[in-house]
């Protein structure tokens, strides 16, 4: 039993790559019949390769992209020009292989299984950097408390999680009155240095924070409810080089941050009924807001990260890029674990 575990949890955590093995190898034999099927109508063989690719390259796109990697649908166009770009690129580079490498008599199915393996690998690492790389991800929350014990932390989850996300709260804006020590945040990124650092701040007057934590933010989310001009803040924040994210709590309505969210390139939802502090159950009004927010014509342009309350039950009908838990994730027998159940979970809503 204990075996089937490891093994269960191995595929869990190499889940994009299985299901890439398997749908690529399907892909390639689609494309052999096909090809097949064109000769045997005698069809040009040059006219019966490009449509055995187009045929295999569509089928293998589908399939990761639905079922593979679940990027939300406004991402469609973007990943499918990507795919076709890298798939192409590389169907050229291992006829150029073949074509110096291969010998003659073996045949064309030979052939196209040995290059296509060849480079499989590259081809997964592309699609994933480039193809792919708006699939949902699976972030850890943390407080600048100076209580939080980081070497414990790090020794569960290890480099496992897909990103850091840090909410810096003041009493302007939370009753929780957490002493906020930003030289953890320096720990942090020096305990993830390749992985993406997202700031929370929540405060009614966030300009003093921003300049505190911008060197170690990659995005900085700020709060429609504050006290200063958030698009001035924003501008700021560009101006570090750093991403700008906007982030709503379920007292306002959706429709009033629309014009900032256009100028944003990240949303962030807060999904509980007193933001700054740790285990609360998740709000199902955010459902609402979400379903607002990826119906919106312009949903391509941003990424919608929820946050408070997910566990394993709640990720299962989230239809957004990224969720952050904490309780759910460090609370767990085994938080490495719990999060590769995150990442492996099919939205089901």
């Amino acid at each position: 039993m204990k075996a089937f575990n490891s093994i269960n949890l191995l595929l869990k955590r190499f889940k994009f790559l299985c299901f890439f093995v398997l749908i690529g190898f399907s892909s390639i034999i689609l494309e052999l019949f096909v090809y097949n099927f064109f000769n045997f109508l005698e069809i040009n063989k040059y006219l019966s390769d490009l449509l055995a690719l187009l045929s295999g390259i569509i089928f293998a796109f589908y399939f990761n992209f639905f079922y593979n990697f679940e990027i939300h649908k406004s991402k469609f166009k973007r990943a499918l020009i990507l795919f076709f770009i890298i798939s192409c690129f590389s169907w050229v580079f291992q006829k150029i292989v073949s074509y110096y490498f291969i010998v003659d008599n073996i045949s064309y199915e030979v052939t196209r299984i040995i290059t296509s393996g060849s480079f499989f690998i590259i081809g997964y690492l592309l699609h994933r950097k480039f193809s792919f790389r708006d699939f949902k991800k699976v972030g850890v929350a943390f407080y600048l408390n100076k209580s939080l014990d980081l070497k414990k932390v790090f020794k569960m989850i290890g480099n496992n999680l897909d990103f850091v996300h840090i909410d810096l709260v003041d009493n302007s804006f939370s009753k929780n009155k957490v002493k906020n020590d930003i030289v953890i945040l320096k720990k942090i990124k020096n305990l993830w240095p390749k992985h993406i650092i997202q700031t929370h701040i929540m405060s009614k007057r966030p300009t003093k924070w921003i300049k505190e934590v911008i060197e170690y933010s990659d995005i900085l989310y700020i709060h429609w409810e504050i006290k200063e001009n958030l698009d001035v803040i924003r501008k700021l924040v560009l101006s570090h080089g750093k991403k700008f994210g906007v982030a709503i709590t379920l007292k306002t309505p959706p429709k009033k941050i629309l014009k900032i969210l256009k100028k944003s390139s990240n949303l962030l939802i807060l999904s509980i009924d007193d933001p700054g502090f740790s285990g609360q159950r998740f709000n199902f009004k955010a459902f609402e807001y979400i379903e607002f927010f990826n119906n919106l014509n312009f949903r391509n342009q941003f990424r919608i990260c929820v946050d408070g309350g997910v566990d394993k039950n709640i990720i299962k009908i989230l239809n957004t890029n990224d969720v952050v838990s904490n309780s759910a994730i460090l609370g767990s027998n085994n938080p490495a674990d719990e999060i590769a159940k995150f990442q492996a979970t099919k939205y089901n809503g």
